[in-house]
């Protein structure tokens, strides 16, 4: 195999690649390297995980030693920190996946939730129970808690639209964004549950705070957990797809999280 021509590249990059919708291109070395853990990783997921934390580590302690004992605070790397749910002052439901049918433009409309989804929204309503608190869902989560439970309060969180009409999938970090943005002064006395795919919350979690929401998990209400082999973004249809590009994100977010503490 030739070598591949280096570049300069972010973890963005190779989050939006690992999924191998790229793979063809032998001249980008992050495409190469995704290549490379897609057709390996079942034998060597453990060794990608060690790379990812040793990564991780090296970063806090950079983070640590720059800045006083007193405030070298860091966030836990697995733990997901919670709350009970009768404490949430409002809910954000972060989507994972999606179904496309036939015959329908996957680039211009969203699709059908899919059971994943459709588990997010089981999980929204034990989480919120019967209280009146705001939701704020993904489109494919929204879908699901107006359709099947009739849920009141729900605010839709849509992806955006690019001028030629297509969808422009929203980030966690750009659905966050939009939540903060639409709770205005409330977000500063804010308490947030997260309800997101069990590998994804970690991540959910404090891409909400960094956004200046004060965010945790629901205690005592589980996520689903099992992947959608059959779903319309292929990055989410196994852990050996999904967890490389959840690591290199949550790599990517380290900084702002520690630099929040400061």
């Amino acid at each position: 195999m030739s070598r591949p021509v280096y570049r300069s590249v972010t973890l963005g990059d190779y989050g939006s690649r690992v999924d191998g919708r790229c793979a063809a291109e032998e001249d980008d070395t992050v495409t190469w390297w995704a290549a490379k853990y897609a057709r390996a990783v079942p034998r060597t997921l453990g060794r990608w995980v060690v790379v990812v934390v040793l990564a991780t580590l090296g970063m806090v302690a950079a983070a640590v030693v720059s800045e006083p004992a007193a405030h070298a605070e860091v966030p836990d790397p697995v733990a997901i920190p919670t709350r009970s749910a009768d404490r949430f002052t409002a809910l954000i439901a972060y989507s994972f996946g999606n179904r496309i049918p036939a015959g329908v433009d996957a680039k211009r409309q969203v699709g059908q939730p899919g059971p994943v989804n459709e588990a997010l929204a089981a999980a929204v309503v034990k989480a919120r129970g019967s209280r009146s608190i705001p939701v704020y869902a993904q489109t494919e989560i929204a879908e699901v808690l107006a359709q099947r439970y009739h849920l009141p309060g729900v605010v839709e969180i849509p992806p955006d639209r690019n001028p030629d009409g297509t969808l422009k999938y929203l980030s966690t970090d750009g659905v966050a964004a939009k939540v903060a943005s639409l709770r205005g002064s409330a977000a500063r006395s804010d308490i947030v549950g997260v309800i997101a795919f069990a590998d994804h919350q970690w991540r959910a979690v404090y891409t909400t705070r960094v956004n200046g929401l004060d965010a945790y998990a629901p205690a005592g209400v589980a996520m689903p957990a099992t992947y959608d082999t059959r779903s319309g973004q292929s990055w989410t249809r196994s852990r050996v797809a999904y967890l490389p590009t959840d690591y290199a994100a949550r790599i990517a977010l380290l900084p702002r999280l520690i630099g929040a503490r400061r």
